[in-house]
């Protein structure tokens, strides 16, 4: 990365401009990018295989990345870097991690087609709230399933029988009985080394990443996020967490929620400023990995058309252009317990193993009800397995037929059951209705 005092400098002493200006500068450069590189989405091919648009997407990335900088909206200032900088910061960034400890480990690689390498499986709740009683049963329910890779912990809401509050001294405290319970749930299921991917997502500030910064909590064979606010912003707290991690030698990973219908327009300028933000918080956070997560203006999953395309151009684009660790976000509208989570799942697992992606772990009711299982998790990681090798018009032909089983409840999505309705609640096995819908799809 830059060093990081330079980046701070910058934040500091780069040009001054409004937060409303910096917006509208933007919606106006991603729309003329868009038209100079001929970048197009089509919705009956969400599973991309234009590389000649794909290279466009790359190139209109790195041109707006140049033009816009990241803006710093605690001091409203722009971090700008040069070209040579910001391809400097890419040709560096690691191609190769080993994730975990000992048989527990898991190398992760910068993927490109062709190459033979699976993708990793994150399994886990991200962002999902889970009352402190159910945290460790259901966290166990993912570290049971011997095909995830790499798990990530839910969110507490409750500690102690308190709410946790943002910003306040619970937050902490919630952090690490977070990560006190993953080890609890790991070492339960005999996966002691597993990586733990995100930690400290009971905290959306920087106290969280601050508190378990140590080996008690987070090892140094794990990771945590640093966000990139929408669209292409930081600020103090963000910069704090990669303070943190320049002196704590955890892996990290950057969150980018590019929105589609935003200011960086549809689908097409949203991948646009996808591409931007992979590139600036390469340079400006360091990140060792990516989480890509375009956020549909409607529906907020991650499974509609124009976010699985984004997915899939923006990892063929990396692919062929300047390969490094992407994982795609897979958030379903439906809930564990449903047949439609597990088509939005299918879908989902084969777009990211087709586009050269990883898999970040599946957000159940994107995020919002406590309907999630490890069952929805295995059939991810099944159906990932099962895709290694299709071919572009044969995966984008089952995408569009997943697709043509959920698309139509977006609106409207069948939420499924809570956990404890669909385990049993000694053995933590699926219970036989939940099973007998992953079955019989």
């Amino acid at each position: 990365m830059i060093n990081i005092y330079e980046v701070l400098r910058r934040s500091e002493e780069g040009p001054y401009i409004k937060e409303n200006d910096f917006d509208m500068k933007l919606y106006r450069t991603t729309t003329r990018l868009v038209k100079e590189h001929g970048i197009k989405f089509n919705r009956d091919t969400p599973v991309v295989g234009d590389d000649a648009m794909a290279k466009g997407m790359f190139n209109a990335g790195l041109q707006l990345a140049l033009e816009m900088g990241m803006l710093c909206v605690s001091t409203s200032r722009i971090i700008q870097f040069s070209e040579e900088e910001l391809r400097l910061a890419l040709f560096t960034a690691p191609k190769k991690l080993t994730l975990g400890l000992g048989r527990d480990a898991r190398v992760m690689r910068a993927r490109t087609f062709g190459d033979g390498y699976p993708m990793l499986v994150c399994g886990g709740c991200p962002g999902t709230p889970l009352p402190e009683e159910l945290f460790l049963p259901v966290m166990m329910s993912y570290a049971k399933e011997p095909l995830l890779d790499l798990i990530i912990p839910g969110s507490l809401t409750t500690i102690e029988g308190m709410e946790v509050r943002t910003n306040g001294p619970l937050e902490i405290h919630a952090c690490r009985q977070e990560m006190i319970w993953m080890r609890e749930a790991l070492d339960r299921c005999g996966r002691s080394g597993t990586h733990i991917y995100a930690a400290g997502e009971s905290s959306t500030t920087e106290l969280g990443t601050l508190a378990i910064a140590n080996e008690k909590y987070m090892r140094t064979s794990d990771s945590h996020m640093i966000p990139v606010l929408s669209e292409l912003k930081t600020d103090n707290p963000r910069l704090s967490r990669v303070m943190t991690g320049y002196a704590y030698p955890a892996f990290t990973t950057s969150l980018i929620d590019p929105i589609i219908g935003g200011f960086g327009g549809g689908a097409e300028g949203a991948a646009v400023v996808l591409s931007a933000a992979i590139i600036l918080s390469t340079a400006a956070y360091g990140v060792d990995m990516h989480c890509l997560h375009p956020i549909h203006n409607k529906y907020i999953s991650s499974t509609t058309k124009e976010a699985m395309w984004i997915d899939s151009i923006v990892g063929r684009a990396f692919a062929n252009e300047s390969p490094l660790m992407l994982l795609a976000d897979a958030w379903t509208s439906a809930g564990a317990g449903t047949e439609d989570i597990l088509y939005e799942t299918a879908a989902l697992a084969i777009i990211d193993e087709v586009s050269a992606l990883h898999s970040d772990a599946l957000g159940a009711t994107n995020g919002v009800y406590p309907n999630c299982s490890g069952l929805e998790a295995r059939f991810q990681a099944e159906v990932a397995h099962a895709a290694l090798g299709l071919k572009r018009a044969e995966a984008n032909e089952i995408v569009l037929a997943c697709l043509g089983r959920y698309e139509n409840t977006l609106a409207e999505p069948k939420l499924g059951k809570p956990f404890p309705e669909l385990y049993d609640s000694d053995t933590l096995e699926p219970g036989e209705e939940w099973l007998g819908i992953y079955h019989q799809v």
